[in-house]
């Protein structure tokens, strides 16, 4: 799964069939994300009602095509969640290699605030 920001919306008169009416949205990825291609934007089907300026969770692959109902569904990627916040410890997020598949260090892409008081610093 990844996480990024929808920047548009797919309209398309004619479709596969298979894709019934789903609704079709463009999200950038955020930095922490590597493509195996050079392209920065990715389709994805949502079911969740997202909307442009939203930060989502996009889940790809068998997963994405299971999402939508069927694994010969022609889906490669798929909105998944609408996030309402993230949260980073900035000492871990500086490093280079800060997780599995990150190749440079975050630098801001999602905003890094405080836990709310009263939470214990619970991460979500």
């Amino acid at each position: 799964m990844i996480l990024g920001r929808v920047i548009g919306e797919v309209w398309a008169t004619r479709r596969d069939p298979r894709l019934g009416r789903a609704k079709l949205l463009v999200v950038r990825p955020h930095g922490l994300y590597e493509p195996a291609f050079g392209g920065r934007h990715l389709v994805a089907t949502d079911d969740v009602h997202a909307g442009v300026g939203d930060e989502v969770i996009v889940c790809l692959g068998a997963p994405a095509r299971a999402s939508a109902g069927s694994n010969d569904t022609p889906v490669d990627a798929a909105i998944l969640g609408v996030v309402d916040r993230v949260d980073f410890d900035p000492g871990l997020t500086a490093a280079p290699g800060a997780g599995p598949g990150i190749k440079r260090p975050l630098t801001g892409a999602l905003s890094v605030a405080p836990p709310a008081a009263g939470t214990g610093g619970a991460r979500r």
